[in-house]
């Protein structure tokens, strides 16, 4: 349960980062007292006056769950952060004070009605950095150049981010709920014929969301386009009934985001998809079971192309065995994406190919430049796992048309590409204890 303890819990995680932080920042040379953090600042569409739907800055989410532009957390260690909440007086817009919420009361908070006046509610800025996606407006507050993020600062905060506290798991678990009763509305609209469009609005509906709330555009995809990794397009009458839906749509808990993703078939569709399906399913559990503390995260991805090259040698896919598949490099073409990523306030969530706390960058390997970590696993980590089969032909023409081709039978690849694509994911803490899934009991997979 997410109350004003778990909060008053997690404010103390935030302490002993920020303290780390800064200290990491003294030893390079940046000596600070403290940490600024800017929600952001409203941005329009050009030369109109029609807002851009305004998302908070991560770090700033990350101390305090308000969602208004121009607010402002000013935390330093040892003590309560002072929160300055910006609401103008406005009669276009509702501006109301919102209910009280559980983290009022565990901070400093004051009001304001303009940045302006939030500024003078913060007070003095010297030698306090400035982490915001805005520059002008720490710039508009006297903040020198050096101290905008500065990557001395940013390398152990981003770091960090990916040591997330049990109030941030309860977040993530939270959207996961709203998350999984999206995934089953547009399941049942899927079954009974529904349309990419119809099944979108379905899981807007379940999942309690307006458009702009989801953290990311859902993937709702029929047919041969779930072969598209991120489509993005919801197709009318013209799509349905499809025979297999792949939909990757998540959910948000005070700036936290969920990343689920199911594939589901219909009856008529084709036995030998709809198998590879349940086998995508049965190695996605197997690799779940790889987030344990320290395994590099490399190594479940190479574990994926392993089991998705049995998949496609069981399937007659692959007419060679599953360790020639492996060898040629077969597997890529049809599982060309990361196994998963880190997920917090950021769907992709900061610090996966980070080196360590002071920067540095660890590449993917040059074979799998998609994977989107590649640091080792810890405790507190949340990260998805998705392993994935498609049918796409842009990776498929060079293997058809290469050296390899008589590794693959083509005829089986084209009667079954008009299903598109096969991904399963969910969202997995790493504990001592073991994997910690925080969306399977929610929704089950086909």
């Amino acid at each position: 349960m997410i109350d004003t303890d778990l909060y008053r819990d997690h404010l103390a995680v935030l302490d002993r980062h920020l303290t780390y932080s800064l200290e990491r920042a003294a030893a390079a040379g940046l000596k600070l007292d403290g940490v600024l953090f800017h929600s952001g600042r409203l941005e329009y569409f050009h030369a109109d006056d029609q807002m851009v739907p305004f998302r908070p800055t991560p770090h700033f989410l990350r101390w305090v769950p308000e969602n208004g532009p121009e607010s402002m957390v000013l935390a330093r260690p040892g003590r309560k952060p002072l929160v300055v909440r910006v609401r103008p007086k406005d009669y276009w817009y509702d501006m109301s004070a919102p209910e009280l919420s559980f983290w009022e009361t565990a901070v400093d908070l004051k009001e304001a009605v303009s940045f302006e006046d939030g500024l003078k509610a913060i007070g003095d800025l010297t030698n306090i950095a400035w982490i915001g996606g805005c520059k002008a407006a720490s710039e508009a507050a006297g903040v020198p150049a050096d101290l905008y993020e500065p990557d001395r600062l940013m390398a152990p905060m981003d770091w960090h981010r990916g040591y997330k506290s049990e109030y941030e798991i309860q977040q993530i678990r939270q959207a996961a709920v709203l998350s999984a009763a999206g995934h089953e509305a547009a399941r049942a609209t899927f079954l009974a014929g529904g349309s990419e469009r119809e099944i979108h609005w379905a899981y807007l509906e379940g999942a309690d969301h307006l458009e702009f709330q989801v953290p990311y555009e859902t993937i709702v995809a029929l047919n041969p386009k779930g072969a598209i990794l991120h489509y993005q397009h919801k197709r009318g009458n013209e799509a349905a009934p499809g025979k297999a839906l792949l939909i990757d749509a998540g959910a948000a808990s005070d700036g936290y985001a969920a990343d689920i993703t199911r594939t589901w078939c219909a009856p008529d569709a084709d036995p030998v998809f709809v198998e590879m399906v349940r086998q995508v399913d049965t190695i996605e559990r197997k690799l779940v079971d790889m987030v344990t503390t320290g395994r590099p995260y490399g190594e479940i991805h190479a574990a994926s192309h392993r089991f998705i090259a049995e998949i496609l040698a069981d399937a007659g896919i692959v007419k060679g065995s599953a360790d020639e598949a492996l060898e040629k490099g077969i597997t890529r073409a049809f599982y060309p994406h990361g196994v998963g990523h880190h997920l917090g306030l950021q769907v992709h969530d900061v610090g996966g190919h980070q080196e360590g706390p002071d920067g540095g960058k660890v590449a993917p390997p040059e074979e799998h430049p998609a994977l989107r970590t590649t640091r080792p696993l810890h405790n507190g980590h949340v990260v998805t796992i998705e392993p994935g089969i498609y049918f796409i032909d842009m990776l498929l023409e060079p293997v058809r048309n290469g050296a390899d081709a008589a590794l693959v039978d083509w005829a089986e690849v084209d009667r079954l590409s008009d299903h598109g694509g096969i991904r399963i994911e969910d969202n997995i803490v790493c504990t001592p204890d073991g994997p910690r899934d925080l969306t399977r009991d929610l929704i089950e997979g086909p």
